[in-house]
């Protein structure tokens, strides 16, 4: 059983518990999901704020509370709108879990979150650090919430040589956490540990000398603070190559659905090729897929561009399409690193015999949507370069 670095009299400021949370009630950060707290807003929150930084979650926690203020209302919302209103977090699998979430309470909870943390495991998309901050902040049950922060908190307060992505280390803080934690105060316990994480335990640069718990610390006064936890050796992130098409049709854009599953499921997208391609390899690849172009480029100078060869390209006039570099882009996924070039293209027909056939072709490549239309579509932030 692990031995309590935190004494269960969290009412005396000379203990350490008491001086956590005494610094906590000093320092503790003016949040909206703290003031007006249920629940719910607890369950949105905590889903927002894995994985994105609480300024970011700050602009978007209102405005989706407001939509959708109650499980019932999200369990009923189109998709698309939900991942409108994600627009820009990341992560998208979040939003759908909480809609699959959402639907489930609706079904077996009575549209109700239940208190208990088992209880909640059950709700899909709730693991069981996001069951312990429900059910310790909402429901001031005493039950463990252990996230990075508090992990990097615990090994380094005992000096713990211990990786935070293996099991093991769960297992080891969970206990230790589940023996500290005080029965009168558990949420304010786990949100002191946020907030020490956030502000003063940081992975990097601590700021161990305004630390509450500095004397405390067996890493700080080892002069290790940084060596724990222990670091797992990286990987290389692997790289793709994409190339990005904004094709417009007269003012509208074609766009498209990626599948439902897989990476950014869901999400709309622009014409996205394998590899960087040239100036040259899009107009090929422009020919190939918009027979329409070769046909008024034909009547125009005589004999159609042939795809296969890059260097004749285009009749330089009217009928050619317009081809406008948008540069080179990066987006870093979690385990992927996307290295993009775009291009912003303007299909010109000659005549609307010619649009209308265009605009075929187009609509076999994905959906031609107004500007208005465009805008109200969810698209992954990778994209944000070339939206």
């Amino acid at each position: 059983m692990a031995v309590s670095a935190f004494p269960m009299d969290a009412s005396s400021d000379s203990t350490p518990s008491g001086i956590l949370l005494s610094w906590f009630y000093d320092h503790r950060r003016t949040l909206p999901w703290r003031e007006e707290r249920t629940p719910y807003s607890t369950w949105i929150s905590e889903a927002m704020l894995q994985q994105t930084r609480v300024p970011t979650v700050l602009n978007y926690y209102p405005r989706f509370l407001h939509r959708f203020p109650d499980p019932a209302s999200l369990a009923e919302a189109p998709e698309d709108e939900v991942l409108k209103l994600w627009e820009g977090l990341g992560y998208y699998s979040r939003a759908r879990n909480l809609m699959r979430g959402a639907k489930y309470i609706c079904e077996h909870f009575h549209g109700e979150l239940p208190s208990e943390p088992d209880l909640l495991l059950e709700i899909p998309g709730i693991g069981p650090y996001m069951a312990g901050a429900i059910a310790s902040l909402a429901f001031d049950k005493p039950a463990p919430a252990v996230d990075g922060n508090c992990i990097r908190i615990y090994c380094r307060l005992h000096a713990l040589p211990l990786i935070p992505a293996e099991g093991s280390t769960y297992k080891e803080i969970y206990s230790r956490v589940l023996a500290d934690i005080p029965e009168d105060a558990p949420g304010d316990f786990n949100e002191a540990l946020m907030d020490l994480g956030s502000l003063i335990c940081t992975p990097k640069s601590p700021k161990c000398e305004t630390c509450p718990l500095n004397d405390q610390c067996s890493a700080f006064l080892l002069g290790k603070q940084e060596d724990f936890p222990l670091k797992k050796e990286k990987k290389a992130t692997p790289i793709e190559e994409h190339t990005i098409l904004k094709i417009f049709t007269g003012d509208k854009i074609l766009v498209r659905k990626r599948p439902s599953t897989g990476l950014l499921a869901g999400l709309y997208e622009l014409i996205d090729l394998p590899g960087n391609l040239t100036h040259a390899e899009v107009q090929t690849w422009l020919l190939e897929n918009f027979p329409a172009l070769a046909s008024q480029c034909e009547l125009k100078s005589g004999s159609a561009p042939a795809a296969s060869d890059t260097t004749k390209g285009f009749p330089l006039d009217e009928s050619a399409p317009d081809i406008r570099p948008l540069g080179k882009s990066r987006h870093v996924f979690s385990h992927l690193r996307w290295e993009m070039i775009g291009y912003e293209i303007h299909l010109n027909a000659a005549d609307k015999n010619t649009q209308k056939k265009l605009i075929a072709n187009a609509s076999e490549l994905g959906e031609i949507v107004s500007p208005k239309e465009y805008q109200a579509l969810a698209f992954a932030s990778a994209l944000r370069a070339y939206r």
